[in-house]
């Protein structure tokens, strides 16, 4: 093998290697399965550490009772599972769901996120979305280097998820209760 295969197969394979043993041991959670909004336990000497981010404030002009399916419809769309729907407190929480993502594990380490809408009706046909997500890892997420692209994608995702409610309430709003 000629001295550049060499140096790829090295870069390639025991690189990641040598960095990954580099790494503080993650902070395993217990054995047991997880709760019922899908947060994995955890042990008490590794608690949760959760962030909290900020709510993103949109308004759709549509009734309450027609945004609560369509929102929970683009959730698994998004392929979350729904934790619990109140149409009446115009409420989604979805479960916990694991970040895959390389850069969120060496530098975040497992990290689960949630996502929340809540609407208010405003009027008879317009009506505020909050939508607010969580995100929790057993290292401390305040000052870590990813937050700052972690929040971007956030402002991204709660943006296009705002997006895609509002574009199918509109290509479907013969379906509207307030239809003709």
């Amino acid at each position: 093998m000629s001295l550049v295969g060499r140096v790829m197969v090295w870069a390639t394979v025991f690189l990641p290697l040598l960095a990954m043993t580099a790494l503080p041991p993650p902070a395993l959670a217990d054995k047991t399965p997880p709760g019922a909004d899908g947060l994995p336990a955890t042990n008490p000497k590794h608690p949760w550490k959760l962030f909290v981010g900020a709510p993103r404030v949109d308004t759709l002009s549509f009734a309450l009772s027609d945004i609560v399916p369509v929102a929970r419809r683009q959730f698994i769309h998004d392929e979350w599972q729904i934790f619990t729907v109140d149409a009446a407190e115009g409420r989604i929480v979805t479960k916990w769901k694991q970040m895959h993502h390389p850069l969120l594990l060496i530098f975040m380490g497992h990290v689960n996120a949630r996502c929340m809408v809540t609407l208010q009706p405003l009027d008879r046909n317009r009506t505020r979305i909050v939508f607010q997500a969580d995100l929790a890892s057993h290292r401390e997420l305040q000052g870590n280097p990813m937050l700052g692209a972690a929040k971007r994608a956030y402002a991204k995702a709660a943006r296009n998820y705002v997006t895609e409610v509002r574009g199918y309430l509109n290509t479907h709003r013969n379906l509207s209760s307030l239809a003709p």
